[in-house]
Parts: structure tokens; C-alpha cells; sequence
């Protein structure tokens, strides 16, 4: 007998023994979702490093226009004039994030500067000094993100650096409750610091996550496990829970954050988890393209194609 099975049955016989009640296995857990290539006709990004060579957005371009999707793509600083030429020359398919550093000395020159030139959000973010996000000394980054309607894009969770501790979600809710009207995400879903993530979404309206990265691929065998963290939706008008509220499932957005081939495999990830934790047609909409044209003011009636 599986050891799992063995102590399940002997614990259960004990608590029936002693007149008490047991509940089986959670049923979902015994669900194995299978492959699922789906979208809800469109399908926006929100996560995608932008690699400025003829390669990579021949790539992109060819990607992007098969599976009907949009990119917010993030350029570097040292790649701007050429990014925005390539999303200006592709409007139907690029939204244009700069990748500013937060440390510059020049950091709210550069935020006019990306502005003027046309980017609509700043990003990807990194913390990697000794302060975190909600740090005084980058309030003007903030401030002047909300005055210009600039989504944010915060690196969340472990880095490729190996570091993590001033990139945790936490610090998002004091910027998102100081700046109800600055559009912020978190990528990563704060890897691993998955209950804080989902309890700043929940009690922020302004604050959704990506779950880009490695999480989706280690918790593949066990999709359901994302429920424990995302769990309010059937608690509206309970105690504690926010008037202004989203249903769960749609704080999240989809994003690839890998080269653009890796698209369908992101879509299946991403779907796993949705089928798992029984997604309706409006989570899947919102999650996949629904949230991010709203913010950006996408007219998406003539996009969305009926599978």
C-alpha cells in the first residue's frame, strides 16, 4: 500500500475509533488536467523581455501573429529608439515598457524621457540594493508613475542573482494602497512567497501578479495546489473581505517571460492551472487578455476570434 494511502487508513481508523469524523481526500487533488491548448480567442502577454536583433522579432512577429496575441514587451535602456520603432511599426502586436534602473541618479528624467517617447509602462523592476520597493527614497518613482498613468512592473521572489529579500510582494501593498490609481503587477506571483502575494492582491483593487517563472513547472504535478492561495472568491459579503473585490483566479495574468517559441508551452502551463481549479469563461478572458487591454485602453472587439 502506498505510504501516503497506509497512513490516511490508519489515521482515519484511529478517528473513527475515538467517535469523531473524517473527511476524505481533498478531490481535487485526484484530478490530472489534460494537455490544453485553448485561449479565449486573444491572447496579451504581459511579461515578455524584448532582445533587440533581427532574430529574436522575426521570432516574435511570427509567433505572436499565429496564436493572435499581443506582447507588453519590456526594453532595456540601452535598446529604446530601437524598441519603439519596432512597436510603432507593429501596434497591433507590442506594448511598450521601459526597463528603467531604479538606482539611476536621473531616474525621473528618464521616466519623462520613456514617457515622451511613447512607452505605456515602466518594467521590469528589480530591488537589488539594500531597501525595498516601499523604501522612501523611491517614492518619486511612484508619484511620478501614477501622475503619467504608467503601469508598473515589479520583479517579485527569488532573482537569477540568487537574491531575493527587498523583492518581496509585502512592500507592493503600502505603494498600491499610497497610489490607488497606479496599475501595478508583481511577475512571478512572489516566488516563493505565494500567500503574501495573493493577500496583497486581495486587499489592493490596483495589484495583479504574473506567474511566470518556475512555479507553474514545479507545482505541475499538483495544478489545484494554487487554491490554497487564491481562495476568496466564494467569501464576498463575509467579514474581512474587501467591498471592492475580484473574484480570485482573475488577480492573475498571463505572461510567458521566456523567448518568443515559448508561447504555447506558457499557454499549457498556464491552462493546467485553469482547468484545474474549474476557470469559467470570464476568468479565462480576464486572465488571458481581458485585465491588461482595460488597462491599456486595447479595443479588443475586433481581435478576439471565436475558437
Amino acid at each position: 500500500m502506498d505510504k501516503k494511502k497506509w497512513v490516511y487508513v490508519g489515521l482515519s481508523t484511529l478517528v473513527v475509533a475515538a467517535g469523531w469524523t473524517v473527511e476524505p481526500p481533498n478531490e481535487p487533488a485526484m484530478r490530472d488536467p489534460k494537455p490544453n491548448l485553448s485561449t479565449p480567442g486573444f491572447v496579451i502577454d504581459s511579461h515578455l523581455h524584448y532582445n533587440g536583433n533581427d532574430a529574436w522579432e522575426k521570432s516574435f512577429l511570427e509567433t505572436y501573429t499565429k496564436w493572435n496575441a499581443m506582447a507588453v514587451l519590456l526594453v532595456n535602456m540601452n535598446a529604446l529608439e530601437r524598441g519603439m520603432a519596432f512597436a510603432k511599426a507593429h501596434p497591433d502586436l507590442v506594448i511598450p515598457y521601459a526597463s528603467i534602473n531604479i538606482e539611476s541618479p536621473t531616474v525621473e528624467q528618464d521616466i519623462q524621457k520613456v514617457y515622451d517617447m511613447g512607452y505605456k509602462g515602466l518594467g521590469e523592476l528589480f530591488a537589488l540594493r539594500e531597501w525595498d520597493y516601499d523604501a522612501p527614497k523611491y517614492e518619486v518613482i511612484w508619484e511620478k508613475a501614477q501622475r503619467l498613468k504608467l503601469m508598473v512592473l515589479f520583479h517579485t521572489g527569488i532573482h537569477a542573482s540568487g537574491k531575493m529579500s527587498r523583492m518581496r510582494p509585502g512592500p507592493l501593498a503600502s505603494i498600491a494602497a499610497e497610489h490607488p490609481l497606479l496599475m501595478i503587477q508583481g511577475a512571478h506571483f512572489g516566488n516563493p512567497w505565494y500567500a503574501e502575494a495573493a493577500e496583497v492582491a486581495r486587499r489592493n483593487p490596483n495589484v495583479y501578479f504574473d506567474i511566470t517563472g518556475s512555479s507553474l513547472i514545479k507545482k505541475a504535478k499538483e495544478p489545484w495546489i494554487w487554491a490554497e492561495y487564491l481562495w476568496w472568491s466564494d467569501f464576498y459579503g463575509w467579514p474581512h473581505m474587501p467591498k471592492s473585490g475580484v473574484p480570485a483566479l482573475q488577480k492573475l495574468v498571463f505572461a510567458t517571460d521566456e523567448e518568443p517559441a515559448g508561447l504555447e508551452a506558457n499557454i499549457l502551463r498556464f491552462n493546467r492551472m485553469l482547468d484545474a481549479l474549474g476557470a469559467d469563461e470570464e476568468t479565462r478572458r480576464m486572465c488571458f487578455y481581458g485585465t491588461i487591454a482595460k488597462t491599456h485602453k486595447i479595443d479588443v472587439s475586433k481581435r478576439v476570434k471565436k475558437e
